[in-house]
C-alpha cells in the first residue's frame, strides 16, 4: 500500500488538535474528544443536515472547514456553497446511487476544496476517520506526465473535488479534479485535471482505474491530455472521444510496484459552463491456481463547479 496519503490509517485522531463544534442533531453524529460550544473558537465544524446553515456559513467564511454527515449531507452541502457562491469560486462531485456518509468543504482563501467520502465500510468511524484525513492526508504526485502550457499564467486555480473511498477489505481510491479559469474576451475557458489515485491490499493488487466525464453534445473539449504513454511503471491510455464530448482515461500498472499503489493524471479544456457527469472505477484483482477474483469501487453522478467573479 501507499501510506503516504493516510487513507489506510484512522486519521480521526486529526481532530484532537483542532476544537469541533457540533451543529445539528448531535444524536446523529459521533463526538470527537476535542469539542468547543463557541463557533468563534472552534477550528473545525461537524453539522448534520439539520443545522443552520447561517452558522454554517459564518464558520465557514471564517476560514474553517465543514463537514456534512448523515442523511442529505450533499443537498445540504450544496445549500452551504450556494450562500456563498458570490465570494468563492468551488465545484462539488456528486456521487448518485452509492451512500455517502460525510462530506466536506475546506475554504482555502477565495476558492474551496470539496470532498465527498463514498461509504464503502473500510473506516473504523465513517464519520470522523475522513474529516480527520481532509486535515492531514494528501495524494501523490502524478506518476504519468502532465502537459505544460504556454498559456498556463492565464489561468487561476478556482478549487478541487475529491470523491475517496476505503473498502472493508483495505483497497483505497481517489480522484481529485482540480480546475482553473480564465475569463477572455472570446468568452470562459476551464481547464480540468483528473488524478486518479490507487493501493492495493496485501492479497489483491490494482488492475485498473478509469475515469469518464461526459458534456451535452454541442459543448467541444478544446484539448484533451495526456498523449498514451507509460511512465514510472503506470500507463495511462486516452481514450477520450472529443466528436461526443467526452474525457475519459484509464490508468494501468505496468511494475510491480504499481500494482500495489499508482497515481495517474490527465485533463482537458473547455469553453462555457463546467458541468458534467463523471464516472470514475477501480479494480483490483488476485490470481490464484483455478481462478481470477476481484475487488470493484465506482462511482456516478454529477460534477458541477461555480466560479466567483
Amino acid at each position: 500500500m501507499n501510506p503516504a496519503t493516510g487513507l489506510d490509517q484512522e486519521t480521526g485522531p486529526a481532530l484532537d488538535e483542532a476544537a469541533v463544534y457540533i451543529a445539528g442533531d448531535n444524536s446523529d453524529l459521533p463526538k470527537p474528544s476535542s469539542t468547543t460550544e463557541s463557533i468563534e473558537d472552534a477550528g473545525a465544524v461537524l453539522a448534520t443536515a439539520a443545522a443552520s446553515r447561517t452558522k454554517l456559513a459564518q464558520a465557514f467564511r471564517a476560514g474553517k472547514p465543514v463537514a456534512v454527515a448523515g442523511g442529505g449531507a450533499t443537498d445540504a452541502m450544496r445549500g452551504l456553497l450556494n450562500s456563498v457562491r458570490e465570494d468563492y469560486s468551488f465545484g462539488i462531485e456528486m456521487v448518485r446511487a452509492r451512500p455517502v456518509k460525510v462530506v466536506v468543504a475546506d475554504p482555502r482563501g477565495d476558492t474551496v476544496e470539496t470532498y465527498t467520502f463514498v461509504a464503502e465500510g473500510g473506516w473504523d468511524d465513517p464519520v470522523l476517520d475522513p474529516f480527520g484525513w481532509v486535515l492531514v492526508g494528501r495524494l501523490p504526485e502524478c506518476d504519468t506526465s502532465v502537459p505544460e502550457s504556454s498559456v498556463d499564467d492565464m489561468f487561476e486555480y478556482a478549487g478541487a473535488a475529491h470523491v475517496i473511498g476505503r473498502l472493508p477489505t483495505g483497497e483505497t481510491y481517489a480522484s481529485r479534479s482540480e480546475v482553473s479559469v480564465s475569463q477572455q474576451e472570446t468568452g470562459q475557458f476551464a481547464r480540468l485535471q483528473t488524478k486518479l489515485h490507487s493501493a492495493a491490499n496485501e492479497r489483491y493488487a490494482i488492475e485498473e482505474a478509469v475515469r469518464e466525464a461526459d458534456f451535452p453534445d454541442d459543448q467541444r473539449l478544446n484539448e484533451v491530455y495526456p498523449n498514451s504513454h507509460t511512465q514510472n511503471g503506470v500507463q495511462v491510455a486516452n481514450v477520450s472521444d472529443t466528436t461526443r464530448s467526452t474525457f475519459a482515461i484509464k490508468v494501468t500498472p505496468a511494475s510491480s510496484r504499481a500494482r500495489s499503489a499508482l497515481t495517474g493524471c490527465g485533463g482537458f479544456q473547455t469553453e462555457g459552463k463546467l458541468a458534467y457527469d463523471h464516472r470514475t472505477s477501480f479494480q483490483w484483482k488476485r490470481d490464484s491456481l483455478l481462478n481470477t477474483n476481484r475487488h470493484y469501487a465506482s462511482s456516478t453522478g454529477r460534477g458541477e463547479w461555480v466560479f466567483s467573479t
